[in-house]
């Protein structure tokens, strides 16, 4: 899959949908740093090496895990558009190198 066949505005709402339903309802404080742990799913046409060299060029960290790809980043304050400049960048990256996006979570530093 290609980034142009990717739903963008709906991963965008979605993110936005996820980020305002845990600041109203789990007791999160927006702007409060977190790290952004990025979850990615190996297609068939999946290229590992590839997606780790422009994530490590990008001042990404990236581990392998079971089908597919997990990316965490460091001191990200907790708002919808911090949370979907990374979501984004990474993404975009991924789908070009045959990963798609599978959710984001994160946790406390």
């Amino acid at each position: 899959m290609s980034d142009q066949d990717w739903d963008w505005e709906l991963q965008q709402a979605q993110t936005a949908y996820t980020v305002q339903s845990l600041l109203e309802k789990e007791g999160v404080t927006e702007g409060m740093k977190i790290t952004l742990d990025l979850d990615f799913l190996a297609t068939p046409e999946a290229d590992a090496p590839a997606l780790f060299k422009i994530l490590k060029a990008f001042g990404y960290a990236a581990e392998e895990v079971e089908g597919g790809v997990s990316v965490q980043v460091p001191d990200v304050p907790f708002t919808v558009q911090d949370i979907w400049t990374h979501e984004e960048r990474v993404s975009n990256m991924a789908l070009h190198r045959g990963f798609t996006p599978d959710g984001w979570g994160f946790w406390e530093p």
